[in-house]
């Protein structure tokens, strides 16, 4: 577990080309693949992660998360978690590839168990693989923000650069990511967008990919203007 102080940010730069990374998702959205088992939609629910294979069929993909309505999402699981829009991108070139594997949580109150256990091991899972860059999302507004925050800052501490697109800027920027971006039209339950809309889903994703190449401070959420137009 990290156990740097709030007030120091894990931050590892990408000197490279994204056309030469390969990307992973994490995601605190409750996403699971078909025959994974579920996640529970109790309280104080519980530690465990799902890995998503590449290959999986986004459209099969199912959500059990009981603190955020993904109603729309249910019908397209990209706009909480960007898989064909991560494909679609390195399709296209701007990414080399997307990694094997990926990883989703659910809602949970256990966090020190949480921090103790489950982020160490998605750590060190992306550590082992090919993973270049690590796009993050969240569900609930206040403790998957939260999370995912500290899930990223776990992972930069390992040397891999993330970054999370936020639809709760003010939860996420309380502790103090390596990078995170909002924009205007980000909303919970539709963290890059509306249902369907393709190529506004890529110009959100891309926007925060183009985040590794810039100069951007760490522990702030940056705020993106005009990418919902």
């Amino acid at each position: 577990m990290l156990t740097i102080a709030r007030r120091c940010v894990p931050f590892t730069p990408f000197e490279k080309d994204l056309a030469t990374a390969t990307v992973a998702l994490v995601s605190a959205t409750g996403v699971y693949a078909p025959g994974q088992e579920s996640f529970p939609t109790e309280d104080p629910g519980d530690i465990t992660f799902r890995t998503i294979e590449a290959a999986t069929e986004t459209s099969a993909l199912k959500i059990a998360h009981h603190h955020y309505d993904h109603s729309e999402a249910d019908g397209d699981p990209n706009i909480v978690f960007p898989l064909d829009t991560l494909r679609e991108l390195a399709a296209e070139g701007v990414i080399a590839a997307v990694n094997d594997k990926h990883y989703t949580y659910g809602f949970t109150t256990r966090l020190k168990e949480l921090y103790e256990t489950t982020f160490p091991e998605i750590a060190d899972k992306i550590e082992r693989s090919k993973t270049k860059l690590v796009v993050l999302t969240a569900g609930c507004p206040e403790t998957c923000h939260r999370t995912i925050s500290n899930m990223a800052r776990e992972i930069e501490s390992r040397g891999i650069p993330t970054v999370i697109i936020s639809a709760s800027p003010a939860a996420t920027e309380s502790v103090r990511p390596p990078r995170a971006m909002t924009f205007d039209g980000s909303e919970i339950g539709r963290i890059v967008g509306r249902a369907g809309d393709r190529e506004g889903h890529k110009r959100i994703v891309r926007a925060a990919l183009v985040m590794f190449t810039r100069d951007t401070p760490p522990g702030k959420v940056v705020r993106l203007d005009g990418m919902t137009g």
